[in-house]
């Protein structure tokens, strides 16, 4: 980012020399580097580039071991439009070289490392961790020998240690700029993210949390860390904030349905979303989450009612009719459930997601269990390392008694997922039959640390006390 040098850094420089601004004035002459370097200042001051530039090489060329000039001479160039970076570059090192703590001249070069380094790359190739690293060295050289603090150099500072994971530092560095201006909404919120990636989401949260009155605009960044934190009903309100300044934000609205769904709020879920369904009838996410919403809490054929009326809107939506199956499953009619998937799978017969979910239902059921392993081997030819469906054939071959080709699938499965419960769970029951039961336990109680979906944690609780039992009888 662009900085400038203040009246006050030139007097600094000038001191460093030993002479004031006053006596450098006095001793004007072209041999003279310092009334030079003022030449450079006001010429720059009047745009002329070139002209300053001039009067600052003039200066090194009468002070050639000045680190100080040589300093000058890069952050002029940095100051170029479009910055020269090969020069900075070169004058910056010539600066380093005769003085490594030169802060004009660390600073310039960290920046202009910086400049060049992606912060939300998804990866981080070798070239890349070692700009990290060498603009970290120069800004950390730069911070150390500056008075006060250097606000765009301590967030330019955090977000490197951030892409290095050093969000310890991080939290630092941008608390610092925080500090000094609490307003600022970008440092708001990566002081945040910091916090948040350092495992602290407490202080994520009360970064964004003390301000989001008058920033709104940091409200969606608050509810996310909310709802990690399991603050469900404190996110839905944040969404609440952040929609006041977007109120037709799609997204935002699903995801304050969620918010309260989760929160086990179904009735303003189920409110909610039937308000989005008529500001949005495009959008098929609304009635999905109204159904789901009106039958977990309670109205079940309001519930079914929403769904099928969606399904028969709109048939080949997916994602529409995966919901009615779901929903006729955990109303006890399981027969309709199946219909539909038949119905689903004349009319996308390749579909793998179709072709699991069926072959799945059915070894539930432990029903048309060759049908099962073979629909489920028809999902894995199109998508062979999926684990939802290695973890579908190996309860197919549990559900037939085949535990050998069960445990195989199954622990690929929780091998890819290893935070997935329902997996785990699965594992679990395999390994318990094979009479495994040390490695039951370990799956189980995997499942239990998992992401909870699938189980019933008091039922897992009790296979795993049933399982030491066992194991301590048998001692």
């Amino acid at each position: 980012m662009p900085h400038t040098v203040t009246s006050r850094r030139v007097a600094l420089v000038l001191a460093l020399l030993g002479l004031s601004p006053a006596v450098a004035v006095a001793q004007q002459s072209s041999s003279n580097p310092y009334y030079e370097f003022l030449q450079a200042r006001r010429l720059e001051g009047n745009d002329n580039f070139d002209a300053a530039l001039a009067a600052l090489q003039r200066a090194a060329a009468a002070d050639p071991n000045s680190a100080e000039i040589k300093a000058e001479i890069a952050d002029l160039y940095s100051r170029k439009s479009p910055p020269a970076r090969t020069e900075v570059e070169k004058a910056a090192k010539e600066a380093l070289a005769i003085d490594e703590n030169n802060v004009v001249a660390n600073r310039t070069l960290g920046f202009l490392i910086a400049g060049t380094i992606d912060n939300r790359a998804r990866t981080v190739t070798p070239q890349m961790a070692e700009d990290i690293k060498s603009a970290i060295g120069y800004l950390e050289r730069a911070a150390a020998g500056t008075t006060g603090t250097d606000l765009q150099l301590q967030y330019t500072l955090g977000n490197l240690y951030l892409v290095n994971n050093e969000a310890p530092k991080a939290v630092q560095s941008l608390n610092r700029v925080v500090l000094q201006n609490p307003g600022n909404p970008s440092a708001r919120q990566a002081l945040a993210r910091a916090y948040a990636v350092a495992g602290d989401l407490k202080g994520a949260i009360g970064t964004l949390e003390e301000v989001v009155e008058y920033l709104p605009n940091l409200a969606q960044d608050l509810a996310l860390y909310q709802e990690q934190a399991g603050q469900l009903r404190e996110a839905a309100a944040s969404y609440s904030i952040a929609l006041a300044v977007q109120p037709n934000n799609r997204q935002l609205k699903q995801r304050r349905i969620l918010a309260l769904y989760n929160a086990k709020d179904y009735q303003q879920a189920a409110a909610l979303a039937g308000e989005a369904r008529k500001q949005h009838p495009e959008d098929l996410n609304f009635p999905r989450l109204q159904a789901r919403a009106l039958f977990d809490g309670g109205d079940r054929t309001a519930g079914i009612s929403v769904a099928e009326a969606a399904a028969r809107a709109y048939p080949k939506d997916l994602a529409t009719q995966f919901v009615l199956v779901d929903i006729y499953q955990d109303a006890g009619r399981p027969a309709d459930a199946e219909k539909l998937l038949r119905q689903m799978l004349a009319a996308n017969p390749s579909s793998a997601q179709v072709l699991n979910h069926l072959g799945y239902m059915l070894a539930t059921r432990g029903e048309q269990l060759d049908e099962a392993v073979s629909l489920v081997r028809r999902a894995l030819d199109s998508d062979p390392d999926r684990p939802e469906y290695l973890d579908s054939l190996g309860w197919a071959h549990f559900k037939r008694g085949e535990l050998n080709d069960a445990l195989k699938y199954l622990t690929q499965a929780a091998d890819k997922l290893p935070n997935h419960s329902e997996i785990q769970d699965h594992l679990g029951d395999v390994q318990a039959r094979r009479g495994a039961l040390q490695e039951a336990i370990t799956a189980w109680t995997k499942a239990l640390a998992g992401n909870g979906e699938g189980i019933e944690r008091a039922e897992l609780e009790k296979k795993i006390s049933n399982a030491k039992v066992k194991m301590q009888n048998a001692k």
